[in-house]
């Protein structure tokens, strides 16, 4: 007897296991046409219900395919906001699945972001890790498909007996929509928990040969992809627009490190000490030029040595009589101070 219930039970396993869709298959099952009804601020409770802080805009989900065939994302648009929209794609920099062909989340590879889709919910969650498993705490929204649920509420509420029914009641008096009342009563803990365990069987099955191919048909278009930008900015590159734009550029900066210079004349310290060189008349702290080195000055305006005192405990500046530079003298070139 032990050996019957034994067997019974692997293969219920098995078939529970099998039974699991991936992600896109999730998705294409529900269709293209449907609404997803979004709901956010998600907490899960002690019996695996969800309570929800509030509202996501509608979304209608499309996967998103190769010409070849493969799946490779989704695109989530708004019905009627103009925000609230979302998407993942492997065709991307960072876009990538946890597994092929069994995949059970897609997430951005820098902010480890994702998505999983069970059945009729997809789930946007953070934080997914490099394994690809997903937690039901980090689960941030709920996305559900609208559809007429009341035959399925009914049914649970004969099986269940009374607990469902006056839920149920609760519910419908609270002015919350049908899908937003149905999620409520779903025992999201047990289905999430019970899809990843399953899904994760379900990829350590060896890869066929189609799958192999797949998977290479995938990076090739994602290395496509980035040669193909690589391409149209080369091609724009070789127009003559963007030639003589590039001409341009080059020469407005020469003409302005030119006028620069123009406007500039550079001070060379050979006094062998550290000297200040003020405007006439200056008692503010002038251009320092150490011995040996140099110091630009505007080439329209003379240039006095300034003595520097100790006033108070801090130093004074006055500016002398000793001109060592006339203006318009030496623009654009060097003048040494001995």
């Amino acid at each position: 007897m032990k050996k019957i219930i034994v067997t019974i039970a692997l293969i219920f396993a098995t078939t529970l296991t099998q039974a699991q869709k991936n992600f896109y298959e999730a998705l294409e099952a529900n269709g293209e046409t449907v609404t997803y009804e979004g709901f956010s601020g998600i907490s899960i409770k002690d019996d695996g219900t969800v309570d929800i802080v509030r509202g996501e805009p509608a979304v209608k989900i499309t996967v998103t395919k190769l010409v070849t065939g493969q799946p490779v994302g989704f695109e989530a648009k708004p019905v009627s906001a103009d925000y609230g929209g979302f998407s993942e794609t492997e065709i991307s920099d960072y876009g990538r699945v946890d597994s092929y062909p069994n995949v059970m989340t897609i997430k951005h590879d820098y902010t480890d972001d994702g998505y999983m889709a069970i059945d009729d919910m997809l789930f946007k969650i953070d934080d997914i890790s490099d394994e690809g498993v997903p937690k039901l705490e980090d689960v941030r929204a709920i996305y559900v498909v609208v559809k007429d649920r009341s035959e399925s509420k009914e049914n649970k509420g004969k099986k269940k007996g009374g607990f469902l029914n006056r839920m149920k009641s609760k519910l419908e008096s609270s002015g919350y929509s049908a899908t937003h009342k149905y999620i409520k009563t779903v025992n999201i803990k047990k289905i999430f928990n019970d899809y990843v365990t399953a899904m994760k069987a379900k990829q350590a099955n060896p890869l066929t040969s189609k799958d192999k191919a797949d998977i290479a048909i995938i990076k090739r278009s994602r290395e496509a992809g980035d040669e193909e930008i690589k391409r149209y900015n080369d091609s724009i590159k070789a127009t003559p627009e963007y030639i003589d734009l590039q001409r341009r550029i080059k020469q407005n900066e020469a003409n302005y490190q030119a006028s620069k210079t123009k406007n500039k004349v550079t001070l060379r310290n050979n006094s062998g000490r550290t000297i200040y060189v003020g405007k006439s008349g200056s008692r503010n702290p002038g251009t320092k030029i150490s011995s040996g080195g140099t110091a630009t000055w505007n080439c329209d305006t003379d240039g006095y040595l300034q003595t520097v005192t100790k006033s108070g405990g801090s130093n004074a500046y006055s500016s002398t009589k000793t001109k060592v530079y006339s203006a318009n003298s030496g623009c654009g070139s060097t003048i040494t101070i001995n």
